[in-house]
């Protein structure tokens, strides 16, 4: 059992490192739809910047479908990836999203940015998240011995407080550099954390 432990311990460490990144959706990407996005559309209107947090929601409830069917082809075929590999590539796909706004930033310079990008990043965004949330509370609930099954979902939800304390410590950054270089340094932590996952995958089978 003790193994058990300590796989969960190490994955909560690492979706800690994740959700540094993961969690800028609702701090400085709303800080760049602000002020770096142009948000007209049509004859003046501007799409009011909260609009684009219902994105998130919106994309979870349209493809949640979609990502488990697949899903459930691939086991049907015996090519099912495990759970910490499809974290795996939730963290490479979130980190992936905030290289897209680097990149769109880099592009614009002292311009604004089309609203369509950051439509683009929430799509992405939002898919690498089915990857990676439920399946790891699904995984929590499935390795947790009977006894511990409770306290390993609080723990579970233990990392999302530690993992947005981190979100606001690499959040400080983004008054100090520019906002390309930011959304680079909130990719990599995304990817980081799916590198973690998948050299973390092969235990986690056995």
């Amino acid at each position: 059992n003790w193994k058990i432990y300590l796989l969960l311990l190490a994955v909560i460490a690492i979706v800690v490192i994740f959700r540094a990144s993961y969690e800028q959706s609702g701090n400085t990407v709303a800080l760049w739809a602000d002020s770096g996005v142009d948000r007209t559309v049509g004859r003046g209107f501007a799409i009011p910047m909260t609009w684009f947090q219902s994105l998130n929601p919106l994309i979870i409830f349209l493809f949640t479908p979609v990502i488990v069917a697949w899903w459930t082809r691939a086991a049907r075929q015996g090519r099912e990836p495990g759970s910490v590999s499809k974290m795996a590539t939730g963290g490479f796909i979130v980190g992936g999203s905030y290289f897209i706004l680097a990149l769109v930033a880099h592009w614009s310079g002292d311009a604004r940015a089309s609203w369509l990008w950051l439509v683009f990043f929430f799509f992405v965004y939002t898919v690498g998240e089915l990857f990676i949330l439920p399946v790891g509370l699904g995984l929590f609930g499935k390795l947790a011995p009977a006894e511990f099954a409770a306290t390993a979902i609080a723990a579970w939800f233990m990392a999302a407080f530690f993992g947005n304390l981190a979100a606001g410590a690499v959040g400080a950054l983004w008054s100090i550099v520019s906002v390309p270089l930011f959304f680079a340094i909130v990719g990599v932590i995304g990817i980081v954390s799916g590198a973690l996952l998948l050299a973390l995958s092969p235990w986690a089978g056995r």
